[in-house]
This record gives C-alpha cells, structure tokens and sequence, in this order.
C-alpha cells in the first residue's frame, strides 16, 4: 500500500472523529479501529494495567507511524495540540507506554484553534473549570461531586448547566422501564450527539457502558430489515463488543441474505484480525449485493478494502461493482488461497481470475488459453486488466530486480 493511500486513510479517519468529537484523540482512535479492546481499556483506567500498550492489537511501530501521519495532517489543518494527562478512576497517574516519547504522542490531543478573545481570563476561566471538573465526575461516576458541581456551575454558566443537566436524565431515562427499542432509539439519535457536543472526547467513556446494558436487554431479539438498528449487533458495535457481534449474526438464519448483516459481521471480524473472514464476507457483499456494497464500502474500517476500492472507482475501462472481488484477487494473488466461505460458485469472473492466478507461474499451455477465452467472453473489460497486469508482471521479470 502507498504512502498516499495511507495517508489519506488517516486523514479519514481523522477527519470521521474530529467531525462527531470536536477533537482528535488517539486513545478513542484506538478504540474506533479496533487497535484496543474496550475490556483492555477498562482495565488500564481502573488502574489495572501499568501500560496500555500492553494490550494493543497491532505492532506498537505500526500505531506510532499512523500517529505521526495525524500529527502531520493536523498540523495542515492549523489545529490546536494540547498535551492530556490520563489518571484512573482513583485519580491515579495512568501511562500509555514505557517510551517518552511514544507517552506524547498518545497524550498529544488536536481541536480546532479558539478564535475568540479571552477578556476576563479570571471569570471565564471558574465556569470552565468547574465544568471540566464536572466532566471528570461524570466519567468516574462520583454522584455526590457530580451534584455538588452541578449546583455550582448553575449560577456561573446557566446554559452549562441545563446542558449537563439534560444529559444527566437522560441517562436516568436509560435505566427506565422503557422497551430496549425505545432506548437504543434514544440513546443513538438523541444523546449520543448530545454527549459528543458536551463531554467531546470523553463522550464514549460515558456512552458505552449504556450501550451494553441495552446490549443484554435487547440481547434475544431477532434482526428485522426494516429496523436495522434494533438489534445486537447494532449495540455491540457501539459499544466495542466485536465478538459479541459475530455471535449475535452468527445465531440469525440466513443472515447472508441480509447485506447489513454480512457488512457488520465483516468489519467485526476485522475488529478481532480475522482478515481472512473479514475480506471473505466483504466479497460475498459485493458479489451478491454490489449496490448495496457500494453504499457500505466507504464505512469500512478495513485498510485494504478502503484503498483498493478507491483505486478500483478510478479504473479505465471502468469495471462493474460486483467484479471488485475478482479485481482483488488479480491484483493480489494472496487472496485466492483465503479457503473461507464466500460466494465464488455464484461469480464466474472470480472463478476464473482465481484459476488463473493459480496458473501464474506455469507454461501457457492449453488449459491457460481455455480460461482467458473464457474470462475475455465473460468480462472484457476485466480481461482488458487482466492481461495489463499480466505485462506489467512479465516486464518486470524480463528485467529482474
């Protein structure tokens, strides 16, 4: 994968949080990609683990190198860096890493750059204090802090207050008697951005733990098309819980004739590196529901999925969607030794380009010929890329390293 392309996968992702969090964060970063597991997390803030590095899901050089390219992009952006520090639910200190350095990079927060003129840095500065304070309360689940400073901030910033104090029963909502379905419609429509816009970074730090108690009262409803959303694997995606994702699809019947289903159980499996089922399940969408795929493709968490669809939507002559998969497997012959389940009987195209990835390395001989008749009959415009690829591949042995 080039740096380009990297680059503008971190500039998405980037981009995707600081638009919903009014900030970038690299621990909820973390957590978004599935680089940390939110049980892990849990752990690390009640002050359970010395290092939350401990517990990451990928090489820590890999995650370091995508920090520096945020920090890269967020200096183009002009944004504010402002330097967090992290203490657990006792107030202890809390560290990411063993590094210096790689401490800083992860403390290292970005937010758009304040534009107003501070006159009165005294009385601006105890309303914001307090709420901040507030914020911490809240995160911690200190009620007797949260109601001392709840009643504090109400004469120094009124529209502070009614803010946290919306939130507040909200949350109280959430452990009403309300159906599971009422609350997730709440939960997801009305407080979730709420909760962004008032606790900003730390807004999953209180949102999640709501989502996985709707998880367990919702956890026996079966999905319905019509109402995506109400369902177990909706909650435990929010709420970080990939395994329980696949669990909760795994149990419905024919859920691969659900395209929301079959994206879900992809990207949850991406969550836990099961690469290969991940790409499996992304090519059984595209295969059989390629519309639907390319309405989903650009929620993808997946690196490779990602850049190579935005290489595959700039192609000439252009392919159709449901030959993304065949045009993968071209591309990287790796991928067609991925004995998974995916829906290749159903694809003619993916047939034969697997066939001939197979066939790479032999003589061109009858059966060669056999099958690019057949994929030029079948696809031509696929052949077209198929026998581009093919040059490229014999030049660049011709010339050899």
């Amino acid at each position: 994968m080039s740096k380009q392309t990297l680059n503008h996968i971190i500039r998405n992702q980037f981009d995707v949080i600081l638009f919903e969090e009014g900030c970038f964060s690299p621990l909820n970063w973390l957590l978004r990609e599935g680089h940390l597991d939110y049980g892990d997390y849990e752990k690390w803030r009640k002050g359970k683990s010395a290092f939350l590095e401990d517990h990451f899901r990928i090489p820590i050089a890999e995650i370091i190198t995508d920090l520096q390219r945020t920090q890269d992009y967020a200096t183009a952006l002009k944004l504010e860096s402002l330097s967090h520090t992290y203490t657990s639910t006792t107030s202890q200190p809390l560290y990411f890493s063993r590094s210096p350095a790689n401490e800083l990079i992860f403390t290292t927060v970005y937010e758009p750059a304040k534009d107003r003129v501070q006159t009165d840095l005294f009385f601006d500065s105890a309303p914001t204090c307090t709420a901040h304070d507030l914020i911490r309360a809240i995160i911690d689940k200190r009620s007797h802090d949260i109601a001392v400073l709840l009643a504090k901030l109400k004469p120094s910033s009124p529209e502070k207050h009614q803010q946290f104090a919306r939130l507040l029963a909200f949350e109280n909502k959430m452990q009403s008697k309300e159906t599971g379905v009422q609350k997730i419609a709440l939960l997801n429509q009305v407080v979730t951005p709420l909760a962004f816009n008032i606790l900003g970074r730390f807004a999953h730090d209180f949102l999640t733990p709501l989502w996985h108690k709707l998880s367990v009262e919702i956890a026996d409803r079966h999905f319905e098309a019509e109402a995506p959303e109400y369902h177990l694997s909706f909650t435990a995606f929010k709420g970080f819980q990939w395994q329980q994702v696949l669990s909760s699809i795994d149990r419905e019947r024919d859920w691969v004739k659900q395209p929301l289903l079959i994206f879900r159980y992809a990207e949850a499996c991406f969550k836990l590196n099961k690469e290969r089922e991940g790409i499996a399940n992304w090519f059984s969408l595209f295969v059989r529901y390629p519309e639907t795929a390319v309405r989903l493709i650009d929620n993808t968490c997946n690196r490779l999925m990602f850049s190579d669809w935005q290489y595959f939507s700039e192609l000439d002559p252009e392919l159709e969607p449901s030959l993304f998969p065949a045009w993968m497997v071209m591309n990287k012959p790796a991928l067609a030794k991925n004995t998974v389940r995916s829906d290749r009987k159903s694809n003619e195209s993916l047939q034969l380009i697997e066939a001939l990835v197979c066939t790479a390395h032999s003589e061109i001989d009858e059966t060669v010929i056999h099958l690019r008749a057949r994929l030029q009959h079948n696809s031509p415009a696929l052949f077209v890329h198929y026998m581009r690829t093919k040059d490229k591949q014999e030049d660049g042995s011709r010339k050899g390293p």
